[in-house]
């Protein structure tokens, strides 16, 4: 064989492959799109603070692409979530280090952090992480639910947003997700027609729950971003009722054919709630991590 590592150049070869890669448990990673088209635009559109060529690598024998690895960088917490490596031949470790000197080596920002979510089938890039030093921080589960599962939610209780609940969903987000990615503030300030605010009242100007959801029906995802449930109200079904609510919501756009969402997987309540809602279980993963 004369196999040669290069920057990725053809985003349309790479889909393919990745896709004939992740639909097999045993070669799976987590949250890199399990069709071309999804992959694609990922690729496309949302991949990596840095360039797609600075950000993916490929090896090929000849003209066929047989390797490819991709480190997904965030800038800001300086910071990678690796797609692979993908190695058609499971047992070349050969390859995968090739692949990931390579990838290191295009890297024009500093990263600090890198993050495996490996298929707990998938022994071979396990065993590669392991090898790098990495550390297993648990295993999550890959959550999804279907439009074609949804069925008549009783949406009674459901109401939007609206100004008078500002106070009490400000102090309940924030009791309940004191250090995350939006705050309070920012999550109003992204309402939209495609981002809404679900919350059930208790008739006295305070919210019982709420749950936040983005949709982006042109590339065919809507997400589930934040859930809670006041201390007082829980254990009387208002979760599933909002998470019923949210997928009633996000499948009201045609495109939107699945909802995926992942739940540590000791997070027992958690996961209880989102299956009880109507999600289901489709991947273990096992995050693995690099730290330098």
């Amino acid at each position: 064989m004369n196999i040669r590592i290069s920057p990725l150049k053809d985003i349309e070869m790479l889909s393919l492959f990745l896709e004939e890669m992740n639909t097999v448990p045993e070669s799976h990673i987590g949250y890199c799109g399990e069709t071309k088209e999804e992959i694609a635009n990922t690729l496309n559109h949302e991949f990596s603070d840095a360039d797609i060529s600075q950000s993916f690598v490929v090896g090929c024998d000849e003209e066929k692409l047989i390797g490819a690895l991709g480190l997904d960088i965030d800038k800001e917490s300086k910071s990678a979530e690796v797609w692979g490596p993908f190695i058609n031949n499971e047992g070349d470790y050969q390859l995968a280090d090739s692949l990931w000197e390579k990838a290191n080596a295009l890297l024009t920002s500093e990263v600090k952090e890198f993050s495996f979510f490996v298929n707990i089938k998938n022994e071979f890039v396990q065993q590669f992480a392991i090898h790098k030093n990495a550390i297993n921080k648990g295993n999550h589960l890959l959550l999804k639910a279907f439009r074609k599962d949804l069925g008549v939610v009783d949406l009674a209780q459901i109401e939007s947003y609206d100004l008078a609940y500002k106070d009490s969903f400000m102090s309940l987000h924030e009791a309940t997700f004191p250090n995350t990615y939006f705050n309070a503030s920012e999550i109003l300030d992204r309402l939209s027609d495609h981002n809404q605010l679900f919350v059930i009242n208790d008739n006295e100007g305070r919210i019982k729950g709420y749950v936040y959801v983005e949709s982006n029906p042109e590339r065919k995802e809507g997400s589930i971003e934040y859930i809670a449930v006041a201390a007082d109200y829980q254990k009387q079904g208002i979760g599933t009722l909002l998470i019923q609510a949210a997928l009633s919501y996000l499948f009201s756009f045609d495109e939107i054919e699945e909802i995926s969402l992942s739940v540590a997987k000791e997070n027992d309540k958690a996961n209880r709630l989102y299956k009880v809602a109507g999600f289901k279980e489709v991947h273990e993963l096992i995050h693995y991590r690099i730290k330098e």
